[in-house]
This record gives structure tokens, C-alpha cells and sequence, in this order.
């Protein structure tokens, strides 16, 4: 398993890890289970743009190879509705009533999309600001926005230390943030990569306050062959700020600045559902990929630690394990439906398998029969994305189109090869009512 793949957060070099992923087994999905599959496949001949906003329910997929895509599925008709052309690897995300396209390695740009076409741009945003250093990466790295009110919104970016704050009121192409918060004064010693990791937040509106998950790794830290991310000696951490006037606000912890420190280390990005607000329990969930020990002698690395689920008690900061997933796989995504129902994905790709699990309990449940690559849940106990698939020679097959229900692992085939783009990889799924 890559180092690139266990910092999953480094989106731009995702590409490499596929490579790796997708090295090995024969696998070939979707069996004659006996489950109910559809006949349906995708009309490769639909055309871009003029879609219908009566359209309905829409599966939002993105995919890298030689360029960038956006595939807009209509469910209803089973048919791919529009596409959009990316310049590189990009991720769709929800916040608040909009939908934004998240630039990566190719662009600084944060874009707010149509919700009727999902492929339509209405605003975007530069967020490049000024913060880069010298040796650092060359591009921000915008990987969650979060809206706290109709006209601000926080930009995540995790190669540098300021978060963008954005005004999605405002019709722009290629705008400047209104202001940023800066959480340089949080980098830790060993960190040496210059930037705090900011990898996923959530809004607490009764507290009215954004609270953000830092990774603090050091990305330069790996073993001699590359595969595998090293404990750095710093902890990742919870941090909070004031959405009243944009500042740190000291939590009591024992990290820097009064943070709180995680028991997890290397967390997942936050719209793969790495930090979700468990409004009800009051807590917010952190999912982390965790790291290896530097070996001793001409070992590479130590044992796996630090990949787990915990919860954080947003009244007294105290951190509970709720799940140790260190004889797992690479998380993917963790869907958390209520303090007794969650589905957490392990593995990557056609190589991925999601489980139930009550979060009462420190151990999974059973797995799914299928699941997709990445997916969105639907709000109805369904979750829906692309599938990719190989032959029983290890020949690269279709990808499907798939819906799956929790409640009794039931798939349904909704369309095939939704990417005109081949070779390369799917990014995330959207669901848009």
C-alpha cells in the first residue's frame, strides 16, 4: 500500500495510487447473486449542456485520466445528462443549499455549480491567496467548502495555513476571497512540511462555531521505498474558530493554542466523511487513516496505529475510540446515519468493501455484497456511485453505475461507463435530490 494512498489527502498524486490499487487480484463484480440488476446502460450519445431542470435526482461522478471529468447521471432516465470537461483532478461537494466543484492539483478555483444541471458553473473563486512558501507545493489544494451562512463560506485547503472565506452570494469567475483565518500558529515542530493538514470541518450553529480537523503530518515523512506514511511525532488535533469574528478560539485542550488532541492520526478528508457533527450526541466524529512507526534498523516501517473512528464530546473535549480499524484496510467512506447505524468502506476501488456497523459496538458488521468505488447517500437507505470492474483474466472492465440498499445489500445496475475518459480513476460521488 502507497504512502500516497495512506495520506489520502494528498489528492493530486491519487493517480499513482490507483496505479497500485489496481495491481493484483482477478476480481469480477456484480455475480449472478440473485440479486435485482437492471438492463439499463448509458447513451453515450447524450450531449453536454441543454439539460432539462426537470431532470429530477441527479448522481454527480467525477473521474481523472489525461484530464479531468464531471459525469451528471439522471437516475430516473438511467442515462448520463451533461458532462463538463475538467482541467485536472476535481471533487463535487454539498454545503448549505449549493453544490461547488472543488479545484485540485490543476487550479486554486472553488466553482459554485447549477443544482438543476450539476455541470453548469455559476461562480468561482480563486483561492490561491498569498500563503505559499518556498520549497512548498505549488497549488493550494481546496478540499472542503462549508457554508455557515447564505453569503460565507470556509474553503479548506490543505497545502497551506489560511482558510479562504468566500461570499457564494456573489456572481464571480475567478473572484477573490472576502478574508481568511490564519492557523499558522498551530504548525507543529516536527511537522516539516510547513502547513497544518486542514483536512475536514463542520459548522456548529447553536455554538456558531466552525470546528476543523488537522492532520499535522509531515508528508515528506515516509519509509525508503515510499510506501507508507511515518509517524511524525506530532498529533492531529481538534481546533475551533469564532465564525462571529473569524477567530481561534482556545478549546482547553492540550494541543497547540488549546486544541484538542486526537487519538487517531492522519484523518481522512472531510467530504469522504472524515469529520461529520453527530448534532444529537452533541460530539463530532473523527475517521483517520493512521501511520507506521519509523522500523528499527534496515526495517521500513512499524506496525499500523492511529487508524480508528473516534468521537470528540463537544462539552467536555473528552475523545472516545469508537472503532479500532487498524487490521483494515485503507478507509474510504464512513456514511453515519445516527449514533446506531453507520456504513464504513475500507479498501480502495473495485478492491473496497463497505460494512454495517452500530457505533455502539467496537466491532464491524457484515459486509455488503457490492458497493461502489465512492458513493452519496440517497436519504431513502440507498447509496449510489460508479463501479469499476475486471475481467476474470484481470482485464479492465465496465463500470457500472450501481445503486445499492442498506438494509439488505439489494443492487440494482443503473447504467454503464458514465466516463468518456478511460485509464484512469474515479474521483467522488454527489447525490443531488
Amino acid at each position: 500500500m502507497s504512502v500516497l494512498r495512506n495520506a489520502c489527502i494528498l489528492h493530486a498524486m491519487v493517480l499513482v495510487c490507483g496505479g497500485i490499487w489496481a495491481c493484483g487480484d482477478d476480481v469480477s463484480y456484480l455475480p449472478d447473486s440473485g440479486l435485482p440488476k437492471s438492463d439499463a446502460t448509458v447513451d453515450q450519445s447524450t450531449s453536454d449542456g441543454g439539460v432539462d431542470a426537470t431532470l429530477g435526482p441527479k448522481l454527480l461522478m467525477t473521474y481523472s485520466a489525461t484530464k479531468g471529468e464531471l459525469a451528471s447521471f439522471a437516475v430516473a432516465t438511467k442515462a448520463v445528462a451533461a458532462r463538463l470537461s475538467l482541467p485536472g483532478f476535481q471533487e463535487t461537494q454539498k454545503s448549505g443549499a449549493n453544490l461547488y466543484l472543488l479545484g485540485e492539483s490543476a487550479t486554486d478555483t472553488v466553482a459554485k455549480l447549477d443544482t438543476a444541471t450539476g455541470t453548469n458553473i455559476i461562480s468561482s473563486w480563486n483561492v490561491a491567496l498569498s500563503d505559499a512558501v518556498d520549497g512548498g507545493e505549488s497549488y493550494s489544494d481546496p478540499v472542503q467548502v462549508i457554508e455557515v451562512a447564505p453569503n460565507k463560506a470556509y474553503v479548506l485547503r490543505f497545502n497551506r495555513n489560511r482558510i479562504a472565506i468566500i461570499d457564494p452570494t456573489q456572481s464571480a469567475d475567478a473572484g477573490a476571497p472576502t478574508g481568511s483565518v490564519d492557523l499558522s500558529s498551530l504548525l507543529q515542530a516536527n511537522d516539516h512540511d510547513t502547513h497544518v493538514d486542514m483536512t475536514g470541518a463542520v459548522f456548529d450553529a447553536t455554538r456558531k462555531r466552525l470546528y476543523v480537523v488537522l492532520g499535522n503530518i509531515d508528508i515528506n515523512f515516509v519509509d525508503p521505498q515510499g510506501y507508507f506514511l511515518l509517524c511524525a511525532g506530532t498529533k492531529s488535533t481538534l481546533v475551533a474558530i469564532d465564525t462571529t469574528n473569524d477567530t481561534l478560539l482556545n478549546l482547553g485542550g492540550t494541543g497547540p493554542g488549546g486544541s484538542v488532541v486526537l487519538n487517531g492520526y492522519n484523518p481522512q478528508v472531510g467530504v469522504f466523511g472524515g469529520t461529520i457533527l453527530d448534532t444529537a450526541g452533541d460530539r463530532i466524529i473523527v475517521f483517520s487513516a493512521g501511520c507506521n512507526p519509523p522500523g528499527v534498523g534496515d526495517a521500513g516501517a512499524g506496525a499500523l496505529q492511529g487508524r480508528l473512528v473516534e468521537a470528540v464530546d463537544l462539552k467536555t473535549n473528552a475523545t472516545t475510540k469508537l472503532l479500532d480499524a487498524n487490521a483494515q484496510d485503507y478507509p474510504g467512506q464512513l456514511l453515519w446515519l445516527d449514533a446506531t447505524h453507520a456504513f464504513i468502506q475500507f479498501g480502495y476501488g473495485a478492491f473496497g468493501s463497505t460494512f454495517a456497523w452500530n457505533p455502539t459496538q467496537t466491532t464491524l458488521g457484515a459486509a455488503l455484497p457490492a458497493t461502489p468505488d465512492v458513493f452519496d447517500y440517497d436519504d431513502a437507505g440507498h447509496i449510489l456511485g460508479p463501479q469499476s470492474t475486471y475481467e476474470t483474466d484481470g482485464a479492465v472492465g465496465p463500470t457500472n453505475v450501481i445503486s445499492v440498499t442498506l438494509e439488505d445489500g439489494g443492487v440494482v445496475q443503473l447504467g454503464q461507463n458514465p466516463f468518456q475518459q478511460t485509464g484512469g480513476f474515479v474521483g467522488n460521488a454527489t447525490y443531488v435530490p
